[in-house]
């Protein structure tokens, strides 16, 4: 991402928070026994933030 868009620095562990949340959420859902499709749009909305632009 730093190639792609140098005017907006990335700390070298903002891919491994990302990363960590997207697999914490589901995990806390099933954990809990919440039905994961509530949990679809929460998930694609962050995961298209994350992407580099």
């Amino acid at each position: 991402m730093a190639e792609r868009r140098p005017d907006r620095p990335v700390q070298p562990m903002a891919g491994t928070a990302a990363i960590g949340a997207a697999v914490h959420l589901p995990a806390t859902a099933i954990e809990e026994g919440r039905d994961l499709s509530s949990m679809s749009g929460l998930l694609a909305d962050s995961a298209y933030r994350l992407l580099p632009a």
